[in-house]
């Protein structure tokens, strides 16, 4: 990344273009702390990256997510409501909450282990996964990569049900038609350089 400048709103919908190898991960994984930056600084919900607090003010989904794949969708949410300090019974409300959300049957959740769920069928656990805290920002990392065409359509619509919650949300993409139809502003990012940022 070269001199990479940009800030996104409270409550926008923000989308991250270029080609593979642009650094658009890079990018998302300084933001979260996962990487650290050779110079420059950020900040994320008015707290310098990597604040403690701040993490458990937000989500993320990676683009090759690794998933317990021996455990079932269901015992993968509740260790990770677990990560978050979350209650019991709030564990429980909150993962049928997002089983619904995401489209995923409590049956297949509750007795199919990981690693017998579809491409689609992880992605959707994934995307539970990283709203299961109800953050106020969350991460994409190329969220629709290798779904077919139904499958990207209910992850787009997962995305403006959040958008409509009023959350922020930062996604990665090299898919234009993706990002058109949920994105509020856009930068496109080329070789480690923002090219342009806007509507």
């Amino acid at each position: 990344l070269k001199d990479c400048s940009l800030t996104v709103y409270q409550g926008e919908t923000f989308g991250l273009l270029g080609p593979n190898g642009a650094g658009k991960t890079t990018l998302l994984k300084i933001l979260l702390g996962i990487t650290r930056p050779t110079r420059g600084r950020a900040v994320l919900l008015n707290q310098p990256i990597g604040d403690h607090d701040v993490k458990q003010r937000i989500g993320y989904l990676p683009e090759n997510p690794y998933f317990y794949d021996y455990l079932t969708g269901w015992e993968f949410l509740r260790y990770t409501a677990g990560l978050f300090g979350i209650s019991g019974a709030v564990q429980h409300q909150r993962i049928s909450q997002l089983l619904e959300l995401v489209g995923l049957s409590h049956t297949a959740a509750r007795k199919k282990q990981l690693r017998q769920y579809s491409k689609g069928m992880l992605q959707r656990i994934g995307m539970a996964q990283a709203l299961i805290n109800n953050p106020e920002v969350v991460f994409l990392d190329e969220p629709m990569s290798g779904l077919d065409p139904m499958g990207r359509y209910q992850v787009r619509e997962i995305i403006l049900s959040l958008k409509a919650e009023g959350k922020t949300i930062f996604f990665n993409s090299h898919v234009l038609s993706d990002v058109e139809m949920i994105c509020d502003r856009i930068a496109i990012l080329d070789q480690g350089e923002l090219i342009c940022i806007g509507d």
